[in-house]
């Protein structure tokens, strides 16, 4: 019987071998999935609506210095109360002559000078659907480029696999890809689909794999030019010849296919993504600019309360200890829960409980010096990421500074917080001999390359204790809609209260979330 294959087996299919962003897209276009909002901007506030109205914003990080540029436009008297000595929190840059302390160690940035000459311990990159973040760009006049983020031309290590040598990220991704369109394609034959399909179906599906996974005529897979080539075409009779075949059951063996092979199609990961010229920090740099004496630097934040007028803010001069209070009708407090937990505060038991629910991630970063740009000259990869088991997780290679002599490498990037944790609790001079070991692994001679290591290990800096918040789902479900409301006179805001956990973008939205709450407050108390 000629019958066609029903939309869900389609559906199915499409996600098997295109994967979820396949899917999902799929089922938009045939009307299954709703299309989500555009995001339409901060919130519009009249001008001289927030006249004779105070507000205290605890943290200058991107969500507090959000808040504070809408309100100010629309009237608000803004004070921001910052413990640190710059602006940004985790949106950092470290060039020449930086610092990095953490509650037990002290090192200085002692890289030479330069516009490429930089390291971005916190976030480092955007995605060109975060358009919250990427507008204060555009308004700050911060400029922006193409960041590099999956390259084939890196490498994934596992030392478990291929002898434990590095292979080309291209051969990973494509050679896999061959082999399951291969028993894809001589499955249709065998009737492995759940439901029967017509004649032209079956052809069309073929012809689908076919292009999918680079197959032959017999609907073999023998790799293909996506792998890469052991003899590169060029001139005159160098035709090329194709790499074999990554080994199968090396590839199964390996943790590749995990989530690595993936990473680059993901929502928060794929292209286009874009970074700032000249480092991370210079959003943070063109927000406190903007906001000049607003920002009251070096202001440690030691008690909260609800009042009579709206709210107290207890807080010490960390140059003199002195100690300080402000009044205000309302307070946005941005502060990480890792830190808010240890301050004084009045919230209610309810409050209370969800900012002791959340843990945060045990994030380290690491980056070298490279006085020669190995990663360009030796191996071609402009920008991107490579891949291993070993500790450091990840490598990263600039997308600034092309061609260059001299670059930073980032050497490592651990997130998960086992792993963190344990890196983490190493010595400054540990962290860069386990990190040059590891780099070994994918490049060697690495330690002849790497020099003047850095890094951050997120859950030993102050005022931030961790790198972004991660919510468990009996925790988002059972405490996070808590934090949504303010607390008497107190709004939260932050990374740690959205959906974007770990994103610039989740605090720019949540610090529009708060504002619009509090403006329609200050409206109806007018009316």
């Amino acid at each position: 019987m000629d019958r066609s294959l029903s939309r869900r087996d389609f559906i199915g299919l499409i996600g098997r071998y295109g994967g979820a962003a396949g899917a999902y897209a799929t089922m938009t276009a045939m009307g299954l999935l709703p299309v989500p909002l555009a995001y339409a901007g901060p919130p519009a506030l009249p001008a001289g609506t927030g006249e004779d109205v105070k507000i205290a914003i605890l943290g200058a990080g991107i969500a507090g210095m959000a808040a504070a540029y809408e309100l100010r436009q629309a009237g608000y008297g803004c004070t921001l109360l910052e413990a640190r000595s710059r602006p940004g929190g985790r949106c950092w840059s470290l060039r020449r002559g930086d610092v990095v302390e953490e509650t037990d160690s002290r090192q200085e940035v002692a890289w030479d000078g330069g516009d490429h000459m930089y390291f971005n311990p916190g976030p480092a990159r955007i995605p060109h659907h975060h358009q919250g973040i990427l507008g204060y760009c555009r308004a700050l006049g911060v400029g922006v480029e193409i960041m590099m983020n999956d390259n084939r031309a890196g490498f994934f290590h596992d030392d478990a696999a291929f002898g434990g040598k590095p292979v080309r990220a291209r051969a990973v991704v494509n050679d896999a890809r061959g082999f399951v369109a291969e028993l894809a394609a001589k499955a249709i034959d065998k009737a492995a689909l759940s439901k029967p399909v017509s004649l032209e179906d079956k052809e069309r599906l073929r012809e689908f794999l076919r292009a999918f996974g680079a197959l032959g005529d017999t609907l073999a897979y023998r790799g293909s030019p996506r792998a890469g080539y052991r003899a590169a075409p060029g001139a005159g009779t160098e035709s090329g010849t194709l790499n074999e075949p990554l080994d199968l059951r090396q590839l199964l063996r390996s943790d590749f296919w995990q989530n690595k092979m993936s990473f680059g199609e993901a929502y928060d990961q794929a292209a286009t993504m874009l970074q700032p010229i000249g480092g991370m920090g210079r959003i943070a740099e063109a927000f406190g600019n903007a906001l000049g004496d607003a920002i009251h630097y070096g202001a440690e934040v030691t008690q909260i309360r609800n009042s009579s007028r709206g709210a107290a803010v207890v807080w010490k001069d960390r140059k003199s200890g002195a100690e300080q209070r402000m009044d205000a009708d309302y307070v946005i407090c941005t502060v990480p829960f890792s830190v808010l937990r240890g301050i004084d505060a009045d919230f209610s038991p309810e409050v209370a409980a969800a900012i002791q629910a959340v843990d945060y991630a045990a994030a380290v970063k690491l980056a070298f010096q490279c006085d020669r740009r190995f990663w360009e000259l030796d191996h071609q990869i402009y920008g991107g990421i490579s891949w291993t088991t070993r500790e450091v997780t990840q490598i990263w290679y600039p997308s600034a500074g092309l061609h260059q002599q001299k670059g930073i490498l980032v050497g490592a990037y651990i997130w998960d917080s086992p792993i963190g944790q344990f890196f983490g609790a190493k010595t400054p001079e540990e962290r860069i001999a386990a990190a040059t070991a590891s780099g070994e692994r994918l490049h060697p001679g690495y330690g002849d390359d790497v020099t003047r290591g850095i890094s951050v290990a997120w859950s030993k800096i102050p005022f931030s204790g961790g790198g972004w918040a991660e919510w468990t789902a009996e925790a988002r479900r059972r405490h996070y809609p808590v934090l949504l409301k303010p607390d008497g006179a107190v709004y939260f805001a932050g990374e740690h209260v959205s959906y974007l956990t770990g994103w610039q973008e989740g605090a720019v939205r949540s610090a529009h979330c708060a504002i619009a709450a509090i403006a329609e407050r200050v409206r109806l108390k007018r009316a």
